[in-house]
């Protein structure tokens, strides 16, 4: 089992490992456990927590009994319950999911926004039904107190679909020139993400200008306050250099992702440049700007009620940091473009630990269980990213593990001291009775007659061998 220490932190990365070889079949993959040290001495807490090619949405419900992923390919939806640790159901989508919510406390009522501008609700037994909507959108929010569910689209409405009459109600338009900018195909308006908050429903929708636009549902279709981010953090850091690209004439004050704290008082706001911005809701200034210094829209933030910490992620990390002052002492060196800064290590915004994976991050959870079902008091982090297997780590600092795999507590202290012992013995794998070959070799050994057998396994650009039969040949 792979372990992190940084900053005087430890994480255990529970899904880093060797992957089981493509044409293993079931009694072989049993077997590895016996056979090889490095499939023993990993953990797994969700049995086929992965997807065949990528993720890129993973939640847990209200109850906080199920999990509910997203991903490719084929496009897909997979459940897992908690208590058995394992995937409840698998459903096929006709098209690839961009969001989802839960309507309810459990899987049993889920819509989800999906890129052929359909939102598809699904029942426990199976699709329910699906509604069109007139542009393309980008996220999803659910207003539980009038059932409202929210859709920023590309070009500035937030469509709001009424799910107790089953109809579409005004749109919320950013501004009062909205009907003119639309017939001048003019979507610099447009919403990127959206937050409903948990305490008072104040809706907040993060637009492509830099600005957050708050709606509340007893008011009209017009936002009653805007919030300027872009030019609070036009002036940090490396997305501003020249070198910097965006894809698509976009901008680094873009905002990406939103999030309320449990209170409702604070709220963190990500950029496509790489910041993070962390505001009281009483100010327009930002308490704190927080730099990723990599340049990469943060895709998701939250706030770990129970430690005070606001984690905040691009595709290269996970970043945990302070969202409050706390009595600890110390000195921490946070590198900046201008050179060396000083940050005490207990002041608001100084880092605790940093989450690098295998894959690129494409969007994460703070998993609970039924008594915290929000996450606020554990540790275990699920993601999901660029990559087959969705990612999970489980971090002291934040928190206890969920009741549901409370084993984590003694279990990764127990491995991680047997990796320890092993020291640097020679470890066995599963891949060293295979030789790679590449095909050019394959023409030079004689045997291209063998692609397409189970003698010549393709890989990449190349095969496995058996690495018998190669020193035959």
């Amino acid at each position: 089992m792979e372990v992190q220490h940084r900053n005087g932190t430890t994480i255990y990365c529970l899904s880093n490992g060797a992957a089981t070889p493509a044409w293993f079949n079931a009694a072989q993959r049993r077997n590895l456990n016996k056979t090889d040290a490095n499939f023993r001495r990993r953990v797994e807490i969700i049995h086929d927590l992965d997807f065949p090619i990528a993720s890129n949405k993973i939640r847990q419900s209200p109850d906080g009994r199920f999990i509910v992923a997203t991903g490719t390919y084929a496009p897909r939806l997979r459940c897992y319950e908690m208590s058995d640790f394992g995937m409840k159901f698998e459903r096929f989508l006709d098209s690839e999911s961009i969001d989802f919510q839960f309507l309810g406390q459990d899987y049993g009522k889920l819509a989800l926004l999906c890129d052929d501008r359909y939102i598809r609700f699904h029942a426990p037994y199976g699709h329910h039904t699906e509604m069109r909507i007139p542009t393309f959108g980008r996220a999803m929010g659910y207003e539980s107190a009038t059932c409202n569910l929210l859709i920023p689209a590309c070009n500035g409405a937030i469509y709001r679909l009424d799910l107790e009459e089953g109809r579409f109600n005004t749109p919320l338009k950013p501004h009062a020139d909205f009907e003119v900018s639309i017939r001048a195909h003019n979507s610099q308006y447009g919403g990127s993400c959206i937050a409903v908050s948990p305490t008072h429903q104040l809706t907040s929708v993060g637009c492509e200008d830099g600005m957050v636009r708050f709606w509340d549902n007893r008011s009209g279709t017009a936002p009653f306050v805007n919030l300027n981010v872009g030019s609070a953090v036009s002036n940090y850091g490396y997305a501003e250099s020249e070198d910097v690209q965006f894809g698509n004439n976009a901008k680094a004050y873009e905002l990406t992702s939103l999030a309320y704290d449990p209170s409702g008082v604070h709220m963190a706001i990500g950029t496509r440049g790489g910041c993070v911005a962390l505001y009281d809701m009483r100010s327009s200034k930002p308490l704190y700007v927080k730099e990723h210094q990599y340049g990469l829209p943060i895709h998701t933030v939250r706030f770990h009620h129970g430690s005070d910490l606001v984690l905040s992620s691009d595709a290269r990390l996970i970043k945990i940091w302070r969202a409050k002052s706390s009595s600890i002492s110390g000195i921490n060196t946070n590198e900046t473009e201008n050179g060396a800064t000083l940050v005490a290590a207990g002041a608001m915004g100084s880092i605790v630990t940093n989450i690098e994976g295998k894959g690129d991050f494409t969007h994460f959870i703070v998993s609970g269980d039924e008594l915290d079902p929000t996450g606020d008091e554990s540790g275990l982090i699920l993601c999901a990213s660029e990559q087959p297997k969705l990612q999970s780590f489980y971090c002291p600092v934040l928190g206890r593990a969920p009741r549901w795999c409370s084993f984590l507590d003694n279990i990764t202290e127990e491995l991680e001291e047997k990796d320890r012992e092993a020291g640097d013995d020679k470890v066995e794998s599963v891949y060293e009775d295979h030789k790679f070959v590449t095909r050019e070799e394959v023409e030079q050994l004689g045997v291209g007659n063998l692609v397409g057998t189970p003698l010549l396994r393709g890989y990449m650009h190349g095969f496995f061998m058996d690495t018998g039969m190669y020193n035959r040949i």
